[in-house]
């Protein structure tokens, strides 16, 4: 069977009020990757001004107290990723972009090249709205 080096990757954008997320915002990313499902390949802050500037922060640019970059990421948000993925968020909040490899998708990958296929399309949709649509129709 095939085994690629990366399984595939998506682009998130998680909104939150102010300039930084909260804690639980960035234990329930922890929790991802630590638990084995994602691998993170980068993490971006982008905050928009009262007057709609946006303010972008690399955490792969960011030092620690003993200057060491404060994470090793590959950097694969582009600023027009950026730009596409905080295009929705309101004036004076901001956005964690987070890209990250699906690891639990990769021999999935694997398996459906050997048999002559691969994913062509995928959409997404929030778990809130899928909540509510079930809860509506199936409840």
């Amino acid at each position: 069977m095939t085994t690629f080096d990366y399984g595939p990757i998506e682009f998130y954008a998680i909104g939150f009020e102010g300039e930084r997320p909260g804690p639980g915002v960035l234990q329930a990313i922890d929790d991802l990757v630590t638990s084995g499902t994602v691998n993170l390949l980068d993490l971006v802050f982008a905050t928009k001004s009262e007057d709609g500037e946006l303010t972008v922060l690399e955490l792969s640019d960011t030092m620690d107290d003993a200057g060491v970059p404060a994470l090793d990421l590959a950097g694969l948000a582009s600023e027009e990723d950026i730009s596409d993925l905080t295009e929705g968020i309101e004036p004076g909040t901001s956005a964690a972009i987070l890209v990250v490899e699906l690891l639990w998708a990769k021999a999935f990958a694997g398996a459906l090249y050997d048999a002559g296929g691969m994913v062509v399309a995928r959409q997404g949709i929030p778990a809130p709205l899928v909540n509510a649509y079930l809860s509506e129709h199936m409840g």
